[in-house]
């Protein structure tokens, strides 16, 4: 599914994003470069606020490793693309049974950032939730992951107790002393 092209208009440019739904898992050279940057700047947070540093290559074989829990029927995967067809965002949401979902991966390329890509991507998966019969959706994050917090609270999530459900919790429990979680009904 592609849903329609959205124009954005950063420093005087206008750009056009089209954002679809992996139906198959993506071409794996594309997904990782996106993959790599996300981590990047994922654990130079995690390293600023004391937490441990590791590698961007154990996240990006997890991602792997789960990619069946995020395409259909039991997951989305949302992939932003440029006018060049380029992979310019992404995020995911996986059915963890309960009527719950969890959202993850939500990043946007430097180039895209400012132009409501990310609000579009998160709000992509919560109408896919629904699709899904979902009724709560759950997500993490790292503390220093202001721009996150401040998305998903305007979105109408809540910070909760850490959720015994999260994918992060469960690969990277030495993260949690470093994260915040989140919870929104959409029922």
């Amino acid at each position: 599914m592609i849903l329609p092209a959205r124009s954005s208009e950063v420093a005087g440019a206008l750009m056009e994003f089209d954002i679809e739904m992996a139906m198959f898992p993506p071409e794996r050279k594309e997904m990782n470069a996106i993959l790599q940057e996300y981590y990047e700047v994922v654990i130079a947070r995690l390293v600023a606020d004391g937490g441990p540093y590791m590698t961007p290559e154990g996240p990006i074989e997890d991602f792997w490793r789960h990619i069946s829990e995020f395409l259909p029927p039991k997951g989305r995967l949302a992939l932003a693309r440029g006018s060049q067809r380029e992979l310019v965002g992404c995020g995911t949401l996986a059915d963890i049974g309960n009527g719950k979902g969890e959202l993850k991966r939500l990043f946007v390329r430097t180039e895209a950032r400012g132009t409501g890509l990310g609000r579009r991507l998160v709000e992509a998966r919560i109408a896919e939730a629904r699709v899904m019969g979902l009724s709560t959706l759950l997500g993490d994050t790292l503390r220093l992951n202001v721009e996150m917090r401040a998305l998903y609270a305007k979105l109408g999530f809540r910070e909760t107790p850490p959720h015994p459900e999260s994918g992060t919790l469960r690969s990277f429990p030495e993260l949690s002393p470093f994260m915040i979680f989140l919870r929104l009904d959409i029922s």
